[in-house]
């Protein structure tokens, strides 16, 4: 069932088995915060360990936003779905370029190899949303 606020769309596609998040424009740290909440609880009730997170409308970050995700949410997500990893494919616009333009937080932990994968979690950034799509599908167990 979709979950849609004003910043946010979620919705799970069984037949893939993948958790898509769309994030429709840019937000503070509390919309990041809510939203991402909202995203956690709709993984839980799919359990849904590969989620698409289309931040192609986002632009803005800031440091406390990278350091929630990575420091407080990323860690939980984990051991909220029976301790499976999970793989986020997120998505940036086809012209973005690392270091030339303001990235999303999720986009700034996917450039770090510290943070982009752990045993927990698994972030890769896609600017193709067919490419993204088949990863995650390449990451799901035969």
């Amino acid at each position: 069932m979709p979950a849609n606020t004003s910043a946010l769309s979620i919705t799970f596609r069984s037949d893939l088995d993948l958790l898509i998040v769309r994030w429709l424009r840019d937000v503070k740290k509390s919309e990041l915060q809510e939203g991402y909440a909202q995203v956690l609880q709709a993984a839980i009730q799919h359990q849904a360990a590969y989620w698409l997170v289309d931040s192609r409308r986002r632009f803005k970050s800031n440091p406390e936003m990278v350091d929630w995700l990575a420091q407080e949410y990323l860690p939980e997500l984990s051991p909220a779905l029976d301790n499976r990893p999970i793989y986020l494919a997120c998505l940036v616009g086809a012209t973005w370029q690392p270091g030339n333009a303001p990235a999303t937080p999720l986009a700034v932990l996917a450039q770090s190899s510290s943070m982009a994968s752990k045993d927990e979690y698994h972030v890769q950034l896609f600017s193709d949303e067919g490419v993204a799509t088949s990863w995650l599908q390449q990451m799901a167990p035969k």
